[in-house]
């Protein structure tokens, strides 16, 4: 065994049959078979390596070669049978092995994004509002694929439901709880630059609350603009509690125009705040928040400014879910002596509102 480890680097085909007769004499030498695995990936023979570092791990089980064997899957194209093996090392006591199983874990995921045209986005957002004192439940589901190679063009359909547990009675119109409809329909949507997208789409809309004044079902187009970006703290996995507080910030713009509603509507969000606390996948966030929504035909509901504060824990970064809490001051902008009359035969000028939310948004 001393000469076959002398000879490595001088002469790695004549260790190989040297390694290869010391396990045929004795199947239970670990360090000899995790040796001739490594001399059959540096060989290209990765099936063999395999059969190596599997029996190694049956000898003696260690997380550093269930990582190697899961490598070894990867570059097999085996990539579901390494990703579990990834995700069970995510939870090793050896912190640059957990690491390493995260990495490995996310650019499968990355690479195998990349392989597919395919793509599924799942949005659901149901909160609580102090202010109304009702439940509103905001979701959608996109089903896409890349008309192109670079992945700027692709065609989607598209299925969303706006509701509340306020809102009821035929011929009510709950504009100001919420929409209260299920939309279907279909669309492109083109990614101008990072974080740039414009979408049209055209569907078919069904109102959940029947309405005297209106037919249930209608028409639905959309011509959107959307910009979204930030600067979030990276994320490591570590089993032990950190407060960094590091800085975060992140905006979001939209201008569309709706058909069903025949107006153009105008959104502008912005946050700023800390990443407070982090241990082993979970963080929680605080923030500031500014919101400003404007129309082109001066409903006083699609017109107002509001600021705020909020809480926000991340049980686990990979679920894509999230548990909020919010304070929202807000007042409605006087965009005419119509609009402002309305709005005050209904509700003051001012208002506050508290919100909690469950989001879950993950894109597959």
């Amino acid at each position: 065994m001393a000469r076959a480890y002398s000879i490595l680097q001088s002469n790695p085909s004549e260790a190989t049959r040297l390694f290869e007769r010391a396990v045929a004499l004795d199947p239970s030498n670990e360090l000899a078979r995790r040796q001739l695995g490594y001399l059959y990936i540096s060989q290209g023979k990765h099936e063999q390596a395999l059969d190596q570092f599997n029996a190694a791990q049956q000898v003696k089980p260690s997380d550093t070669t269930k990582l190697q064997i899961a490598y070894i899957l990867n570059s097999l194209d085996r990539r579901d049978e390494a990703s579990q093996i990834f995700q069970e090392l995510e939870s090793s006591s050896v912190p640059t092995i957990r690491q390493k199983a995260s990495d490995a874990r996310v650019s499968i995921l990355s690479s195998y994004a990349m392989t597919t045209r395919w793509w599924t986005r799942f949005y659901a957002a149901p909160y609580y509002d102090t202010r109304w004192n009702s439940t509103f439940i905001s979701s959608y589901i996109h089903q896409g694929y890349y008309l192109t190679e670079n992945r700027m063009v692709s065609l989607y359909g598209a299925l969303s439901i706006s509701t509340d547990t306020r809102s009821s009675g035929e011929g009510t119109t709950p504009v100001i709880f919420s929409d209260n409809a299920m939309i279907l329909g279909i669309g492109i949507r083109t990614e101008v630059l990072t974080g740039l997208a414009w979408r049209i789409q055209q569907g078919v809309s069904y109102d959940l609350i029947k309405r005297s004044t209106r037919a249930r079902v209608r028409a639905d187009f959309r011509n959107i603009l959307t910009y979204s970006n930030g600067i979030y703290p990276a994320f490591s996995v570590h089993d032990h509690w950190k407060f960094p507080f590091y800085f975060f910030a992140d905006a979001y713009a939209s201008a569309g125009y709706y058909s069903r509603y025949k107006n153009g509507i105008g959104y502008l969000q912005g946050r700023t705040g800390l990443r407070i606390v982090e241990v082993s996948r979970t963080a929680f966030d605080t923030y500031v928040r500014l919101d400003f929504v404007r129309d082109t035909e001066g409903e006083f509901y699609n017109n107002l400014d509001e600021w705020g504060l909020g809480a926000r824990l991340t049980p686990h970064v990979d679920w894509g879910l999230y548990l909020m809490s919010e304070f929202h001051r807000g007042d409605y902008r006087k965009v005419s002596a119509r609009a402002d009359a309305e709005r005050a035969r209904r509700y003051d000028l001012y208002y506050n509102s508290f919100r909690f939310f469950i989001i879950f948004d993950r894109t597959f």
